[in-house]
């Protein structure tokens, strides 16, 4: 019975090993044993998981380095063409030569918005991109984000008003700046000339929320999670230039904060709040 029972207390060790990634030692018993077979049982788990965890790790490194490679395929034409596009700028045009211009910029702005989202979900879905987090205040990071929007919002003569209590969260300020902007764009983007737009950044015992709302289109009934699916439009949006990526991206973001995105439709307009753990737990 003593006997048993050790074997038993190997065959956990042996398995919380496993669980947790770590090498076990070789069996030292035959298998004809009942204990042997089982040992030997848990050494070929063991093997295998090993096995798989290089091969997604090659697979990974695969995956990243072909992103890369793509990035920088696509990256230099489209540079190529930035610079094509200013030197025609500055030469005499006619003005139908000009509307041909314009269409061209506006397609290689396009172009390059797109080759950059696509790059970044790829990132975000095999978990290339990793989030820093520091405690900082989270006042800087939002109005370094409605600066990146300024001119957005002075072509409409929008309003962005701040109601942000000073408060130090755990966040990456580049990451997090950048899911703001998604958003502060989206509500510019979708609301009418002369309107506001509110932030306001609150703290409660398990949260700190970043609320932005806005009184413009709005969604639909039941669209408040659909919203967050990549390459969703609001069926209120269809006639405005858009390719559902921003809010997509914006969620896997604030997911590795380890926080989540909440949104509230109203009779015009949409509340989107961001909340993170608050730094006291």
């Amino acid at each position: 019975m003593l006997k048993r029972s050790k074997e038993l207390e190997e065959i956990s060790a042996a398995l919380d090993k496993v669980l947790s990634g770590e090498k076990i030692e070789p069996a030292t018993v035959l298998v004809d044993s009942l204990f042997g077979k089982i040992y030997h049982q848990i050494e070929r788990i063991a093997d295998t998981f090993t096995y798989r965890e290089e091969a997604l790790t090659r697979e990974r490194d695969a995956i990243k380095e072909l992103v890369s490679d793509i990035a920088h395929e696509l990256r230099t034409p489209l540079t190529n063409i930035e610079t094509y596009v200013q030197l025609l700028k500055d030469t005499d045009l006619t003005t139908e030569q000009q509307e041909y211009l314009r269409a061209i910029m506006d397609t290689e702005q396009s172009i390059q918005f797109l080759t950059e989202s696509f790059i970044k979900m790829a990132r975000l879905e095999i978990q290339l991109i990793q989030i820093t987090k520091d405690s900082c205040d989270i006042e800087n990071t939002i109005l370094k984000s409605v600066l990146q929007v300024k001119k957005k919002a002075e072509a409409k003569n929008i309003t962005i008003a701040l109601e942000i209590e000073k408060n130090d969260i755990l966040h990456d300020k580049d990451w997090l700046g950048e899911v703001i902007v998604n958003l502060l764009d989206n509500s510019i983007k979708y609301s009418d000339s002369n309107a506001v737009i509110q932030i306001k950044a609150m703290d409660n015992n398990m949260f700190s929320e970043i609320l932005i709302e806005d009184w413009g289109r709005g969604i639909l009934p039941g669209e408040e999670n659909l919203i967050f699916k990549r390459f969703y439009r609001g069926k209120n949006t269809k006639d405005t230039q858009g390719y559902g990526i921003g809010l997509y991206l914006s969620n896997k973001i604030i997911h590795l904060h380890d926080g989540f995105m909440k949104v509230k439709r109203k009779n015009k307009g949409i509340d989107i709040s961001i909340y993170l753990p608050n730094n006291k737990n």
